[in-house]
């Protein structure tokens, strides 16, 4: 019995030895691989990043162009905005200007700096309708496809506040010319001695 168990151990040492060495001649361990394998696999890597560059490019793009037709919106807006705005300023410089030529001037009373005042408020209209220029044209010429669009939007805002300034400048103008109007037009009230 211990011929057959040491015949056994034998034959399966044998075969452990053997067997795998036999199944490895000729056979380099890079057989069945090309040769461009690792390639191959770097050019896939590559072919799948760029893929998902495109997508993430593709979705910035998108996103860009939600973008640009706001911004073409809120230009327009802005625009008719501003119209409706410079309108009513014009509306209450005038009744300032025509009060101040019909009742106060007849009246024997003046504003010594007047006509620098209806200046100021001439040259803050101009300086509005500038600046509302550019902005449209700004955003008239904004494209996704252009290069930094970024660097677009960023001034179209930048171009909207410049807008909002210049409108706060213009009401500023007027408010003086009315504040100087009115402090020379107010008849002096009676105090309670001189009604007695």
């Amino acid at each position: 019995m211990k011929i057959k168990y040491l015949t056994w151990i034998a034959l399966f040492s044998f075969l452990l030895v053997v067997v795998p060495s036999v199944f490895a001649v000729g056979k380099p361990d890079d057989v069945g691989k090309p040769d461009d394998v690792d390639n191959s696999v770097t050019g896939v890597q590559e072919e799948r990043k760029q893929q998902a560059q495109n997508r993430l490019t593709e979705a910035k793009l998108k996103a860009c162009q939600g973008k640009e037709n706001a911004i073409r919106k809120r230009a327009e807006q802005l625009t008719k905005l501003t119209t409706t705005i410079q309108e009513k300023f014009d509306v209450i410089a005038g009744r300032v200007e025509e009060y101040y030529t019909t009742k106060v001037v007849p009246g024997g009373k003046t504003v010594a700096n007047y006509n620098s005042l209806v200046s100021d408020i001439q040259i803050k209209k101009t300086a509005v309708q500038t600046v509302l220029l550019q902005a449209q044209n700004h955003a008239a010429g904004f494209a996704c496809t252009n290069d930094n669009p970024k660097g677009k939007m960023t001034q179209f805002r930048d171009d909207m506040r410049a807008v909002k300034s210049a409108l706060k400048d213009y009401r500023t103008s007027i408010k003086n010319l009315i504040v100087a109007v009115h402090s020379i037009s107010v008849k002096p009230t009676k105090t309670v001695e001189e009604n007695d």
